[in-house]
Formats: C-alpha cells, sequence, structure tokens
C-alpha cells in the first residue's frame, strides 16, 4: 500500500512531532470546543493518532485516552510525547478497522483517519465508529474536503464534500458545528491547495 509506505517513511524520519509536516502544537478550534463541552471529561479516543499531539491534549484537560495508530514507530512518537508531557495516554499499535474498544467512548476524535482509508472502506469505518462512540457522544472529524467534481488526487487523501460526511453518518450522528479552511501551499502532489474540513457530530442519548 503506496499510502502506509509514504507515511512509514516519514515517521521514520521525525525524532519529534514537530518534524512531521501536518504537525499542529494545538488543536483546531472546532477540537477545542467539544473538550470544553465536557468539563467532566470522560472516556476519549484518538482515532489515527500519529506521534500523540491531540492524545495529549485530551489528557491534559482530563479525558481517559485511548490512541490508535497503525504505523509503530508513530506510537513510540506518541509515547516519548506523553511521557515529557508527564500523563497517561494508553496506546494501541493497530489497524482502526478491525479493533475493538472494550467500552464505548464519550468523545472521539479523527484528524485524518477517514480520508486516508483506501477504496470502499468508509463504512466499514462508520460501523466501527458506531461500536466506539457511547450515547450522547461527540465525534470530531478532521477531513480534506472535495471543493468541486475535478478536485481529486489519484494518490493521497479522498476528499468528500461535507454534504458526502453528513450522508455517511446519518441518522445516528448529526451535525453539531462545522468549520471550512482553505489551505495553500501544500505540497504536490496533494495540493497547491486544499478545503480542510471540520465536522462536529453528536450522538442522541
Amino acid at each position: 500500500m503506496l499510502a502506509k509506505k509514504v507515511m512509514t517513511s516519514m515517521y521514520a524520519k521525525a525524532t519529534s512531532p514537530a518534524d512531521l509536516p501536518w504537525h499542529q502544537a494545538e488543536p483546531p478550534q472546532i477540537v477545542v470546543d467539544a473538550v470544553k463541552s465536557r468539563p467532566a471529561g470522560g472516556r476519549a479516543l484518538d482515532i489515527g493518532c500519529g506521534a500523540g499531539t491531540f492524545s495529549v491534549y485530551l489528557a491534559k484537560h482530563g479525558f481517559e485516552v485511548t490512541g490508535i495508530e497503525l504505523i509503530p514507530r508513530a506510537i513510540e512518537l506518541a509515547r516519548a510525547h506523553a511521557r515529557a508531557a508527564d500523563v497517561d495516554v494508553t496506546l494501541v499499535n493497530a489497524d482502526a478497522l478491525a479493533w475493538e474498544a472494550p467500552s464505548p467512548f464519550d468523545l472521539v476524535l479523527d484528524s485524518g483517519c477517514l480520508h486516508s482509508l483506501i477504496g470502499g472502506n468508509a463504512a466499514r469505518y462508520r460501523d466501527r465508529l458506531y461500536s466506539w462512540l457511547a450515547p450522547g457522544g461527540d465525534y470530531v472529524l478532521g477531513h480534506w474536503g472535495r471543493r468541486h467534481a475535478l478536485d481529486w488526487r489519484p494518490m493521497g487523501p479522498r476528499r468528500r464534500t461535507r454534504r458526502e460526511l453528513v450522508e455517511l453518518f446519518a441518522p445516528e450522528l448529526h451535525e453539531h458545528a462545522h468549520v471550512e479552511e482553505l489551505m495553500t501551499g501544500i505540497p504536490m502532489p496533494f495540493g497547491p491547495t486544499v478545503l480542510g474540513l471540520g465536522i462536529w457530530f453528536k450522538r442522541s442519548a
């Protein structure tokens, strides 16, 4: 799988989360808002947690956090990052589409896992998400949006419109809030322009 090889290569070269080209020191505002909506914390799942930046953020804000990631080197970086931040994060090296959660989560975060899935796995991902997310839970998705019919690339993240994403998770989940950001200067072959989507979904209690 080309995408896995590319990601594995990037993680192999990194010595810290900041070395990764997609690194964000702080989570997007929509993630911050979802976290603030749960001042008591709870159980949180970070799907495709990468080097653990957002997992650590969630742990610092009172959540019992599990991060799941396919690439072993990413787990190593995430473990080191959690130690440096002096927080506890459960890190699992596994394929998200095959992983079974021991119990449901109050908050599920995906900052790039869904759009990296290959082929027709979106429905399978949705079914796994339903099994992970507790009634009344929050799901925050970061995804590369599709701006128009010709906005696609033969490799890299699978772009979808906001409408496609809302319909994918309906009726179990409903959109609570969303943000859009036009990002420029993205390296080819993925760029040069990408529409970043952030969608906060809620599940009925």
